[in-house]
């Protein structure tokens, strides 16, 4: 694998986690003990997000390691 396509995928991996950890650890703890109605609505949308993206992430990764 070239050092740069090696670079993009560690950058990658690097970057879904940091969004990941400050999502789930962060924001949605605050939205959650702030309990209105509106906060614990962006809480459930933005983790059902989350997991659509993951899964599309999941999908794309499965499609590219399967051989042609």
């Amino acid at each position: 694998m070239p050092a740069k396509k090696l670079f993009e995928v560690l950058i990658s991996t690097l970057l879904y986690l940091l969004i990941t950890l400050l999502w789930f650890f962060y924001a949605v703890p605050e939205m959650v003990e702030r309990g209105s109605d509106i906060a614990l609505i962006i809480a459930g949308f933005g983790s059902l997000v989350w997991l659509s993206a993951t899964g599309c992430i999941l999908i794309y990764i499965i499609q590219k390691a399967r051989p042609a």
